[in-house]
This record gives structure tokens, C-alpha cells and sequence, in this order.
């Protein structure tokens, strides 16, 4: 498993409202809006090599009851 870094950043209440609402709309959490704007931000800025596989790679979207049901879903 990759290690991960937790972050902490703040916005301002016009960019964090607009950020909801688009989130909200795609059907995704704000952590992984804010996660695909990084990746994306990343490509762009790099200047590595944007075909390379590890940025083609996609988040995991899993529904939000997904912690709750997870003895019923993956019971044998």
C-alpha cells in the first residue's frame, strides 16, 4: 500500500461554495474534486511526461453507504 499525506489547506467561501456545488453535481466527495484539480495540477505544472501510466491513473469512487454495508458486500 502507497503511504499517503493528509493536508490541510483553506479557501475562500466563494471558491469553497463553487467547489461543493460542481462536486455535487459530478457526484463526487470535495476530497476527490480537490484530489482531481492536484492530479491535474501536477500533469501541467511538471513537466514530466504526461503519457506516463501513473498520470492515466483514475481515484476509486465507492457509493457513500459503501463503509456500512461493506460484511453484506463482501460476505462470502
Amino acid at each position: 500500500m502507497s503511504e499517503i499525506k493528509y493536508i490541510q489547506s483553506e479557501l475562500d467561501m466563494h471558491i469553497y461554495s463553487e467547489l461543493k456545488k460542481t462536486a455535487e453535481k459530478e457526484g463526487i466527495s470535495i476530497k476527490e474534486a480537490i484530489r482531481e484539480a492536484v492530479l491535474e495540477w501536477v500533469r501541467e505544472k511538471s513537466g514530466f511526461n504526461k503519457d506516463d501510466p501513473f498520470f492515466k491513473m483514475h481515484t476509486f469512487r465507492a457509493s457513500k453507504d459503501l463503509s456500512e454495508k461493506h460484511d453484506e458486500i463482501y460476505e462470502d
